[in-house]
């Protein structure tokens, strides 16, 4: 599937709801609810509702339905922080645009995990999310002093 940035895609939730994923620089999504029954594109009524940014894997974007493109905005096209573990010694690190900075667990705290979710997982946690629950996928990413 030819996926470009500033893409659109929508996807229903367990409510019958609808989200919309916009393709920010792959694999990078920015994901927003709408509250609706029914697929919209309005650009103002969809950024307005931003839940999270997340690594896509692209086996997703078949199991969604493009809607349109648009403009992605300045905030989101800002490259953000994410967090790494060693896989060998624990140790965590900072990633952002391609480069790796070793951390303290302390400035790791409250950044998105750099990991690509699975559709079933991203489902999972919009769900959750929606409905002001842990998302147990989310939490399996989170920091961890000693490992």
């Amino acid at each position: 599937m030819n996926v470009r940035f500033g893409d659109v895609f929508y996807f229903q939730i367990e409510n019958g709801n609808f989200c919309y994923a916009q393709v920010l620089e792959e694999p990078e999504c920015a994901f927003f609810s709408l509250e609706s029954k029914k697929p919209d594109c309005a650009e103002s009524a969809i950024v307005s509702n931003l839940l999270f940014r997340a690594w896509v894997h692209k086996s997703s974007y078949k199991q969604w339905s493009k809607a349109c493109n648009f403009p992605v905005a300045a905030s989101l096209a800002e490259k953000i922080p994410r967090f790494k573990k060693n896989a060998l010694n624990g140790r965590p690190s900072i990633y952002i645009d391609g480069k790796e900075t070793p951390a303290t667990f302390d400035e790791v705290q409250g950044l998105e995990c750099a990991a690509v979710w699975e559709h079933e997982h991203i489902i999972s946690r919009i769900s959750d999310q929606l409905s002001g629950k842990g998302n147990s996928w989310l939490a399996s990413l989170q920091p961890r002093k000693n490992g």
